[in-house]
């Protein structure tokens, strides 16, 4: 019987998804932890639309289909507000949290440059989920979301 019962607790253990994230600062601290590895990092075994909202993954999928074999509409790493990264001084404020949604500020410096993100989370069904990231700065202020929502270029 005890067997029985610690099978049943490993196999309703692995149904658990892998990518739940409770808290919105451990959502952030799981989207950054593959900047901090630098080139050791496989970046083809990543997978980041399991930190993305439902809406948010819809406009990717939707982007996907309608750019085909062309670029889409993303031409940077949003996260890092550019194309190449060497992130420092990586600062994840406390969240403000109202009911299902979050916002939280990310700053850091990448390459010297210092950045100020504004992430909007939002509580799915398996934790917390990117839903936006924005930032001000002055030469290419962005919402990602408005980005994957824009038409596509041409």
């Amino acid at each position: 019987m005890r067997r029985i019962a610690i099978s049943l607790l490993l196999l309703t253990t692995t149904v658990i998804p892998a990518f739940a994230f409770d808290t919105p600062r451990a959502l952030i601290e799981a989207l950054y932890a593959p900047y901090s590895k630098g080139d050791d990092f496989d970046w083809s075994t990543w997978d980041e639309s399991v930190l993305r909202s439902k809406a948010l993954n819809t406009l990717f999928d939707a982007d996907a289909r309608e750019a085909g074999d062309d670029m889409g509409r993303l031409d940077f790493d949003p996260y890092v507000d550019g194309q190449d990264y060497q992130l420092s001084d990586l600062k994840i404020g406390d969240a403000a949290i109202t009911g299902d949604t979050a916002e939280v500020e990310v700053t850091f410096k990448n390459l010297d440059s210092a950045e100020d993100l504004r992430y909007t989370l939002v509580q799915e069904a398996d934790g917390w989920k990117i839903d936006d990231v924005s930032s001000d700065n002055k030469d290419f202020p962005y919402s990602l979301k408005a980005i994957m929502s824009a038409p596509l270029p041409k």
